[in-house]
């Protein structure tokens, strides 16, 4: 495969034992709260398993799977086929569980008054023609909060072949990666939204259904830069990262900044006879719904603040967004920047090649869940993404569901 060719399957997924080979396990456990090491062995053998069956199935060699348990009692990290160790510190991509960041960030605006979620967008957004959206004198801030304003995602949507532009039938972010050859190229708010209203794009009227939209959630950062006079990445970093001590999490913005900060995880993409790593990459498009990158403790923490009301964010408002609605096949329901699993509790996906996170808090057994595939398979690139898809999703969801029914028995 070409370089561009790999550039465009990147953009277009992201945002979704072997015999003889010896198998790479790793089980850390939180030394201040000693657990039952039975338990431990438990997790153990359930991830490896997990990854056992994908190894088998597909072939993996590299890339692993990551799993971390806690409650009041402590906390478990236990890993598979990744080298080198899984650490409570180490990075990785967390895609778009940093929508749950940008949520957060309307919900304190909205808590000391600076917006209401009920207003829509005009009363915030620049009357300038890159946010002439279709409706934008319908959709409210709730709506992009849920995925429900109808707003056409110019980072996982095709531009229509009928548009009278160069990019029409592409990804506007692979043409300008790969047709201009501006590989490092900072995406900007102002720039994507851009395309959606140059060119009239949207998917369905507000409020009619719900349909995933990154693009909806820059107009939310937008709106956030706008009423706190600061950059989007620094707002998060001020109200959210350094008052939560999240010192491991931080937002990617440069499109020249395409590798992270070590330690990190490696990742791998499996092609039809290749295998790629997938670790670097330009994030500058996905600010404010997938460029943060995090470890498993500051992940884990952050979202068991949110849910308890600890991350600066009401208990009240925290309601509001856990209110859930029908979603689809990826997120059956959906709230205000947070889905809802029956028997893992509140919190979100991540999706970023080649980097898959299930994150969940449960509110009735107090126990934070983050599970994490270092790996995808595509077998079909040119279809992608494929069953194979909500395959390790579904394998990830429940594993998870049961290493927390462990935990907790």
């Amino acid at each position: 495969m070409t370089n561009l060719k790999l550039v465009s399957l990147l953009t277009r997924v992201a945002f979704v034992a072997l015999a003889g080979l010896p198998l790479q396990s790793c089980s850390l456990l939180d030394h201040d709260k000693q657990l039952p090491r039975v338990t431990q062995a438990q997790l153990q053998k359930l991830t490896d398993s997990l990854y056992n069956h994908f190894s088998f199935k597909w072939g993996i060699k590299q890339g692993g799977i990551v799993m971390r348990i806690s409650n009041p009692s402590g906390s478990y990290l236990v890993s598979s086929n990744i080298t080198p160790a899984v650490q409570e510190n180490s990075h990785y991509r967390i895609a778009s569980i940093s929508k749950t960041f940008t949520a957060a960030a309307i919900m304190r605006l909205h808590q000391e008054g600076l917006l209401s979620i009920n207003d829509t967008i005009t009363k915030y957004l620049p009357s300038t023609p890159n946010y002439n959206i279709p409706f934008k004198n319908q959709i409210t801030i709730k709506q992009l909060l849920q995925h429900r304003a109808g707003v056409f995602d110019v980072t996982n949507q095709n531009i229509p072949e009928t548009v009278n532009q160069p990019y029409a039938g592409k990804r506007y972010i692979d043409y300008i990666r790969q047709d201009l050859n501006q590989d490092t190229h900072t995406f900007t708010f102002d720039e994507l939204t851009g395309v959606i209203a140059q060119d009239s794009l949207f998917n369905h009227t507000p409020n009619a259904q719900f349909h995933y939209s990154n693009s909806g959630y820059h107009l939310l950062a937008k709106i956030v830069e706008l009423l706190t006079s600061m950059s989007f990445n620094d707002y998060i970093t001020k109200t959210f990262f350094m008052p939560l001590q999240l010192i491991n999490t931080y937002g990617v913005v440069l499109g020249t900044d395409q590798r992270m900060r070590d330690s990190f995880l490696e990742s791998f993409l499996y092609l039809p006879g290749q295998t790629i790593n997938t670790w670097e990459a330009n994030m500058s498009g996905f600010i404010a719904d997938g460029n943060i990158v995090s470890t498993p403790a500051d992940i884990s923490r952050w979202m068991e603040l949110l849910i308890t009301g600890q991350a600066g964010i009401s208990a009240d408002n925290v309601a509001l967004m856990k209110e859930m609605l029908p979603g689809d096949a990826k997120n059956e329901r959906y709230g205000l920047g947070l889905t809802l699993n029956e028997g893992l509790g509140y919190g979100h996906d991540g999706f970023q090649l080649s980097y898959m996170s299930r994150l969940r808090y449960n509110p009735e057994t107090k126990t934070t869940v983050l599970m994490v595939a270092t790996f995808i398979y595509i077998p079909d690139p040119d279809n992608a993404p494929g069953p194979e898809f909500l395959e390790l999703a579904n394998g990830l969801r429940d594993t998870g569901i049961r290493g927390a029914q462990i935990v907790n028995r």
